[in-house]
């Protein structure tokens, strides 16, 4: 029985071509000669020689090739996309979920936990191991300063402020995620990437059923972050220094555990087609700070749900389009009280941030000076948040791939690995080290 907490009821090996091409500041490469570019390392071949992610391969795995001798868990890119989903229960349509959220997500998580829990926490939530369904992953998250890395498939996500995650904390902290849907949501991915060297972005339309899911873990110490005492613990293969907030395309890399901070769960849902079509909730490990100590992937609480963004709200009054635990008492939620996890921006939500999901990319959260009224709309499934633009139903993980795919395409094409690897060159030089949810561009 699934024990949840309640107490209300990027490109295969990017990083390493760019660290073999020694990248300087571009005063300094104008005054010192250029260092020879050195052979990539043998995983690395499998890009530089156009090995993945080209129009007639399979999609890249993750940024850079296991570390030599590695012997743990790699991450394998669950891309056997199905053209159809099978027909199964969904358990959360027993509930009403702008009536009984909390039952609704805990079913929803539920869903989401069978057979994903492994025998060991580092064999867990592998697609390749569920016996009970497949869960599918996005492509091309693969490339760039956030791209995914090579043990868990992890993409670093925002950082975490002073304050941000618990009253203890005084330093920033990186955070990583990985996302998974179902066969439904995949039917979908494989329908946009048919053509690999052609995504379509019109066939962004997830059917009802369709659940995206994503963990969130985090450097974060438990001296500064008591509450995840016992929370499953990842290795990946990350920044070597989990308190900076800025790094380049130089900055070293090593294996480093993360700790589960967030779950989060999205469904689609034609029940609430008036407002959204979607229903999205957030967890976090042991109820957060105050919350009872414990351990295993399930020693999550809800911290709440939405399904609409309460347009017009003025900031005083209950909200009636999200619903917040009671019992969850975080240093902060999103903008005016609205739903958010711990490692998402104060000032958007779970709703404003994927509603901006389109191409060409939206603008993920309101600008300094701008009011931000136009992010807290309903943005209905299927109408993109600017007009004009293709939406990507609320999928920033689809927009996030479209969007790399087509900054990378001078590298793709490339005629030789030399000539990739000088694109790349390129590319890596205006990196934004920021996160989209920190106002970044999506690439």
């Amino acid at each position: 029985m699934i024990r949840v907490i309640d107490r209300t009821a990027v490109l295969g090996v990017v990083a390493l071509a760019a660290l073999a091409l020694g990248l300087a500041g571009s005063s300094q490469a104008k005054t010192k000669p250029k260092p020879k570019p050195a052979a990539p390392a043998a995983g690395a071949m499998a890009f530089t020689t156009g090995g993945c992610d080209t129009p007639t391969t399979p999609f890249c795995d993750a940024l850079m090739p296991p570390t030599p001798g590695w012997k743990g868990h790699v991450f394998k890119l669950s891309q056997g996309y199905p053209a159809s989903a099978p027909p199964e229960p969904f358990p959360w349509s027993k509930y009403d979920p702008t009536k009984q959220p909390g039952e609704y997500l805990k079913a929803a998580l539920a869903y989401f936990y069978e057979g994903n829990i492994g025998a060991s926490v580092e064999q867990s939530f592998d697609p390749t191991l569920n016996k009970v369904r497949v869960w599918y992953n996005a492509p091309w998250q693969d490339v760039g300063l956030n791209g995914r890395e090579f043990i868990h498939g992890l993409t670093r996500e925002r950082v975490s402020l002073p304050g941000e995650l618990a009253p203890q904390q005084t330093k920033k902290w990186n955070n990583y995620a990985v996302g998974f849907y179902n066969a439904p949501g995949g039917v979908v991915i494989g329908q946009v990437w048919t053509d690999h060297g052609k995504p379509n972005p019109a066939a962004s339309l997830f059917p009802n059923g369709t659940v995206a899911a994503k963990l969130l873990f985090t450097t974060g110490s438990e001296a500064e972050v008591p509450y995840l005492k016992g929370s499953p613990t990842w290795n990946a293969y990350v920044y070597a220094d989990p308190n900076d907030p800025s790094p380049n395309p130089t900055s070293p890399r090593k294996v480093l555990p993360v700790r589960l901070l967030q779950i989060d769960i999205a469904v689609k849902d034609d029940r609430v087609a008036s407002t959204t079509g979607w229903v999205f909730g957030t967890f976090v490990y042991g109820g957060g700070p105050g919350g009872p100590a414990g351990s295993s992937w399930t020693n999550v609480a809800p911290v709440g749900v939405m399904w609409g963004n309460d347009p017009g709200y003025s900031g005083s009054g209950p909200l009636t389009q999200n619903w917040l635990n009671p019992a969850v008492h975080m240093p902060h939620v999103g903008y005016q009280g609205r739903l958010n996890g711990p490692v998402d921006n104060p000032i958007s939500s779970c709703m404003s941030c994927h509603g901006t999901g389109e191409i060409a990319a939206g603008v993920m959260v309101p600008p300094n000076g701008q009011s931000p009224a136009r992010w807290f709309q309903n943005i209905k499934s299927g109408q993109p948040f600017d007009p004009g633009r293709q939406s990507t139903d609320y999928s920033l993980q689809l927009e996030v791939g479209i969007s790399n795919f087509e900054r990378h395409q001078p590298v793709v094409k490339a005629a030789s690995p030399q000539a990739r690897t000088l694109e790349l060159r390129k590319l890596q030089q205006d990196s934004d080290p920021r996160t989209p949810r920190d106002g970044a561009p999506t690439h």
